[in-house]
């Protein structure tokens, strides 16, 4: 039986290449080599850039391939959410919260895109009334920031917990240059966080909204 072609879109492959680097990432943390871990993490995420531009040149868009990214970005950050979850056994709760946030916002935005009958979950800027999520979805800048500070924020967690930076005092605290820049990162994590928590209650809302129209 011949191979569905959509499978071997360029875009796709480096989904499955970004699949495997990060199974890899959490292989290397799980036989204590730390670096390796946090550099095949960052390659994959980097990647991420790029299977975006790749279905744009070669016209290969697809279905598929969106399914694709947004599962090897949930499957990622619960993965290293699960790791920060052990260095930090006292922010677990924390750690818990966040992956069920994440995987619960994105499956309610994917569900009601799929009721609207909209190609994409980043449409969602036509349907929602909730200011920020506009301009989310709708300014690729900003969504880009937020992402990026979102998975920096993981990484200096991690960076904090194996290595130490030269120290500053500020107001009579001591902070390490990795505690400074997650300090920096932290309203960039928490606003990604807002629009987790708006996008989960502007997609409920939606589908609730069909539900009693057809219910009409």
């Amino acid at each position: 039986m011949a191979i569905n072609k959509v499978f071997l879109f360029v875009p796709n492959i480096i989904g499955y290449a970004r699949f495997l680097f990060y199974l890899i990432a959490f292989i290397c943390h799980s036989l204590g080599s730390w670096q390796l871990c946090i550099g095949f993490y960052a390659f994959a995420f980097i990647l991420d850039e790029f299977d975006g531009r790749a279905a744009r040149a070669y016209n290969q868009s697809s279905n598929f391939g969106a399914a694709l990214d947004m599962v090897a970005d949930r499957s990622a950050t619960a993965g290293f959410c699960l790791i920060l979850a052990q260095l930090y056994p006292q922010y677990l709760l924390f750690f818990i919260g966040a992956i069920a946030l994440d995987i619960s916002s994105h499956y309610y935005l994917i569900y009601a895109t799929g009721m609207l009958g909209l190609g994409s979950h980043k449409d969602s800027s036509e349907w929602t009334n909730n200011g920020l999520m506009r301009l989310y979805y709708g300014n690729k800048t900003f969504m880009d920031l937020l992402i990026l500070g979102n998975e920096l924020f993981y990484i200096l967690l991690y960076f904090n917990f194996y290595l130490t930076g030269g120290e500053f005092t500020i107001n009579d605290f001591n902070l390490d240059v990795w505690q400074l820049l997650l300090i920096f990162c932290l309203p960039i994590y928490l606003l990604k966080q807002s629009t987790n928590i708006l996008q989960l209650q502007s997609a409920a809302q939606e589908i609730a909204k069909i539900d009693l129209n057809d219910r009409h």
